[in-house]
């Protein structure tokens, strides 16, 4: 029977399994010392102090809107080109997303797209980073200061590719199985300062005093967390092997006529995802990657836009890369076998 390469699958090595092992045997299941252990770890990843794990990346995006006072009729601007999980929070908690387009010749949002959509309503601005590819925030900070970062795709950011700087009020990174680091299911939530985690912590049921008023229950409990410690102390050796993949997905590309990379070559990245452009059909090439038993899927079922039935003429960049973009398998337990099979596939497109 042959062999179907999957576009995501989690890394999970026998370590994972011990480490969750020993947090059961230890009775440590809800939030607890491995918990904080985690929050410790992406604390020295990151570079931030103030960090609280949750249980699931819905909730993280949840509990920020709330720590920033988003309430029924408040906007929120973000990018059409973004996780339909941002819609379903923003909508379910009554509030109104305002969407922009992306830049005509990078991978963010349109500076000028959302100078234009800010008015006295506007709450908070959600960035998002793309495919591993890190960009320079200034300018959105000058522009408005409630931000939300989402550095899922940059967790594994070095000191070679320069460690994430959180400017942002908050940031978060999901943990689900098909991020850098998995924990079943699972998020981090990043502050800024400690004023802002204080705020946010008070809304977690693990306080408790006489002054009562609804709390959330959604911390992370030591089970997920114990396997997103051993996930982290192998992320460096996982990014490398990527990075080893992506090296050789992109002499295909060359070879290519069908394809070319979505950014510059030699733009500073790490090599969470592998984006292409496809010049041909996209419905022709997940049938032919497919017909070789390779999956490989658009970045987003739908752009946001399509979700809200918005007019396409007025998110054209968003649509060129929904339109022609496609993630190919790249994940650490790739055996040489599949990575150039996949090679060979990406040198043929015409």
């Amino acid at each position: 029977m042959k062999k179907f390469i999957n576009i995501f699958r989690p890394a999970i090595k026998r370590k994972d399994l011990e480490n969750v092992l020993d947090s059961m045997m230890q009775d440590r299941i809800d939030y607890g010392d491995y918990a904080r252990n985690f929050e410790e770890r992406l604390s020295n990843r990151i570079k931030c102090h103030n960090i609280v794990v949750i249980n699931s990346y819905f909730n993280a995006i949840w509990l920020i809107l709330e720590a920033l006072e988003v309430n029924e009729g408040d906007e929120v601007i973000l990018p059409s080109f973004a996780p339909q999980i941002y819609l379903n929070v923003i909508l379910l908690k009554k509030a109104k997303p305002v969407l922009v387009d992306l830049d005509r010749n990078y991978l963010i949002p349109s500076l000028e797209g959302i100078q234009n959509s800010i008015t006295d309503k506007t709450k908070v601005l959600i960035l998002y980073n793309y495919f591993g590819y890190k960009y320079d925030l200034k300018s959105f900070y000058e522009l408005f200061p409630n931000i939300i970062e989402d550095v899922s795709s940059i967790i594994g950011a070095n000191k070679e590719f320069g460690n994430i700087k959180l400017n942002s009020k908050y940031a978060v990174c999901d943990f689900s199985v098909k991020s850098l680091i998995t924990t079943g299911e699972g998020a981090a939530i990043f502050c800024n300062e400690k004023k802002q985690y204080k705020k946010l912590f008070s809304l977690l049921e693990i306080n408790y005093d006489l002054e009562y008023y609804p709390r959330f229950s959604c911390l992370m409990p030591d089970l997920n967390a114990a396997m997103g410690i051993s996930q982290d102390k192998s992320l460096n050796h996982r990014l490398g092997l990527r990075k080893q993949i992506g090296k050789i997905y992109e002499e295909a590309v060359k070879k290519s006529r069908g394809t070319f990379l979505i950014q510059e070559e030699d733009t500073e990245r790490i090599f969470s995802d592998f984006p292409i452009i496809i010049k041909s059909s996209l419905k022709e090439a997940i049938k032919y990657f497919k017909k070789k038993d390779v999956e490989i899927i658009r970045p987003f079922a739908y752009t946001l836009h399509h979700y809200l039935n918005l007019d396409k003429k007025l998110f054209p960049n968003t649509e060129h890369y929904y339109l022609n973009t496609l993630l190919l398998p790249i994940y650490s337990i790739l055996n040489k076998k599949d990575v150039d099979l996949i090679y060979k596939i990406i040198s043929s497109l015409i």
